[in-house]
């Protein structure tokens, strides 16, 4: 968390101020896109595509006393390449009624909605597909009951870095609920999907006039949790699926329980073939048991976890999983650890790393090896040294460089004792930002991979080039209320990583072909908020406002920290205080513009991030905002183990 030095003209902020009414906001954002695309799908009719667009932002949030929370999101381009409105949802929250009900709604870009129960284990969580429609979520707290549903046409984001949602024609429809009782909570869901397309289908960017055959799936999910008042639980949860004719089922159960810094965790499962939920494929043909240890000290922190696999067709292979992973503080400064995973199950393998981390007098520095294989057919190893410099007003740097040794996927040698093709890749990263004056900063990332290999005739492989990703932009906050961003983004190719085994139980992240592009982006924003801030937003009459910036990034040496090599994920759906919502762009990166000062509370949709990485649900993201600071916050999303 990082604050900048306010303006130097003088703070009126709370003499400008309109206390006066309800709490209310208003961002008007006016931008205009230049972008160059190059297909990445080989022999394609249209090679490159050129987009010139205007757009249109706009973001707004009104509080009342008797409908809740209203808020408006609305993205529209026009302009060559243009999309029309693109990316739009209205969204109450809080609205009360008699007998202690509280409602949720929202129509536009939304999700389609799983009771609570059904994402507390993350290994096997339902997935919540992004629609086009509308939700609604009832809650009564005296009684501790939930209702949910929603209903809508199935789509996905795209575009870069502007997201517009594409639809890809059809219907999902969910409903939910789930109650407490003492020590007991138990929920039900249903789902319905009429002429949409499987998920698998979209990987390559089909679209509606796709020729894959289109499904109408179903499902139920049934589950029970019995809860002690020390935290541990038992857990049941049925799920059953109809697709193509299909039926399917699978069974799982939980036991957690914990003592102090310990906490052990059993799990029983058993999952017939071609089982989803909706168009997301879940654990098919598999069952067994797991067992997961950790402990937790303010020195100390160990992770095991122990899987064992059958197929129940006998089609699919049988084996199990191990992994574990520890971390040492030496010191306040010094911390050591590192990880083992291996996997017997199919394509058989292992992975490790271990680290060094300290801090000095510049930040922290991170020095890490990792190394994975797979039985006769590839194995790297990477040398990665991370670090970042301590933020003081507004300045950060962050820098990572590696040195990688791969032997790819099927290259091993032949059977008349051809030579194994070796590569060799160099990888660098830097991101920071940089304030001139006290109005205008300068931020941006750049991510590059170099490989250079031959095959076992000594003819250069496929994979050798070089892949970079970078974005420069710039800020000016003119005013108060005005401000003016310019950026430019560059990419080619896509980052894949490569070295680590993952469980059969977690669905392998779907990696979609993006074009190579480059872009120029200037946009002009209007900004102000006015009314009597309400207690639990944490303001006061006449108080100021700060901005909320931060990032979603997938952790991927799990350090808390974003390092200049770990990306940003983009379209993950984050909220402030459970009233006012907003997705993250390309880059990851998010904003609340007008946020009353005080103490808020974000929130990260965990069905939006690709397997196999969750963020701890446990953890609460706090965010202080002062008058007229930027308030910035980075959330690590960690692949699960």
């Amino acid at each position: 968390m990082e604050g900048v030095s306010p303006l130097q003209d003088e703070d009126t902020s709370v003499a400008e101020y309109n206390a006066q009414g309800w709490p209310r906001g208003l961002s008007l954002q006016l931008t205009r896109n230049l972008q160059t695309s190059k297909n990445g799908v080989p022999n394609s009719s249209r090679p490159e595509t050129r987009t010139d667009t205007q757009g249109v932002q706009i973001d707004a949030y009104l509080e009342t006393p008797d409908f809740g929370a209203l808020s408006i999101h609305a993205l529209a381009l026009g302009g060559r390449g243009s999309t029309g409105l693109t990316n739009w949802n209205l969204r109450q929250t809080g609205l009360p009624f008699d007998g202690g009900w509280r409602a949720d709604n929202a129509i536009g870009t939304t999700n389609l909605l799983v009771p609570e129960l059904s994402r507390r284990n993350s290994r096997l969580a339902l997935p919540t597909p992004q629609v086009l429609g509308g939700s609604t979520i009832w809650r009564n707290e005296a009684n501790l009951l939930v209702l949910g549903a929603s209903v809508g046409e199935p789509g996905r984001f795209e575009g870069f870095p502007q997201s517009r949602f594409v639809k890809l024609g059809g219907q999902v429809t969910s409903a939910f609920a789930q109650a407490t009782s003492g020590q007991w909570t138990g929920a039900v869901a249903l789902a319905q999907g009429n002429n949409i397309l499987p998920e698998i289908a979209t990987i390559t960017g089909d679209n509606t006039n796709s020729g894959a055959p289109r499904i109408s799936p179903r499902g139920v999910y049934s589950s029970v949790l019995y809860q002690t008042p020390t935290g541990s639980s038992w857990q049941a949860s049925i799920v059953g699926s109809q697709v193509s004719g299909t039926n399917a089922n699978g069974i799982w159960s939980d036991a957690i329980w914990r003592d102090g810094g310990q906490t052990q965790q059993i799990s029983l499962f058993r999952f017939s073939r071609e089982l989803a939920w909706i168009d997301r494929p879940l654990p098919s043909d598999l069952q067994g048991a797991a067992y997961r240890y950790d402990y937790r000290s303010l020195r100390w922190d160990v992770s095991a976890n122990v899987e064992s696999f059958d197929s129940l067709s006998g089609r699919s292979p049988s084996g199990w999983y191990v992994s574990a992973s520890g971390r040492r503080m030496l010191s306040t400064a010094l911390s050591t650890g590192g990880g083992v995973a291996m996997r017997n199950f199919g394509i058989s393998g292992g992975s490790g790393f271990g680290y060094l981390q300290w801090q000095n007098a510049l930040g922290v520095s991170r020095l890490q090896l990792d190394a994975a294989s797979t039985r006769g057919d590839s194995d790297s190893q990477a040398l990665t040294f991370d670090h970042s410099i301590y933020a003081e007003n507004g300045m950060s740097l962050s820098t990572s460089l590696s040195a990688e040794r791969l032997h790819p996927t099927n290259s091993s040698a032949d059977n008349s004792g051809q030579a194994r093709s070796r590569q060799n890749a160099v990888a660098a990263g830097l991101t920071g930002r940089a304030m001139l004056g006290n109005s205008m900063s300068l931020q941006g990332s750049l991510r590059a991979r170099n490989v250079r290999g031959n095959t076992g005739n000594g003819v250069p492989s496929a994979e050798s080039g070089t892949t970079l990703a970078a974005n420069l932009s710039f800020d000016w906050q003119i005013s108060r209320d005005w401000s003016l961003a310019a950026s430019f983004y560059e990419n080619r190719g896509v980052f894949v990583d490569t070295i680590g085994v993952q469980s059969p139980l977690v669905t392998p992240e779907i990696i979609r072909i993006r074009p190579n592009d480059r872009g120029f982006f200037l946009s002009l924003r209007y900004a102000t908020r006015a009314g009597t801030p309400s207690i639990p937003l944490g303001g006061a009459p006449g108080s100021g406002a700060g901005r909320i910036e931060g990032s979603v990034f997938l952790d991927a040496n799990g350090n808390g920290l974003r390092d200049a090599n770990e990306s940003g994920v983009a379209n993950i759906l984050v909220t402030l205080d459970g009233k006012f919502s907003t997705r993250t762009n390309a880059f990851g990166g998010f904003e609340f513009p007008t946020v009353v000062s005080g103490a808020h509370t974000l929130t990260v949709l965990q069905d939006d991030l690709p397997l196999p990485w969750t963020v701890d649900t446990e953890q609460k993201i706090n965010a202080v905002v002062s008058t007229r600071d930027i308030t910035r916050i980075n959330i690590g999303a960690r692949r699960m183990r």
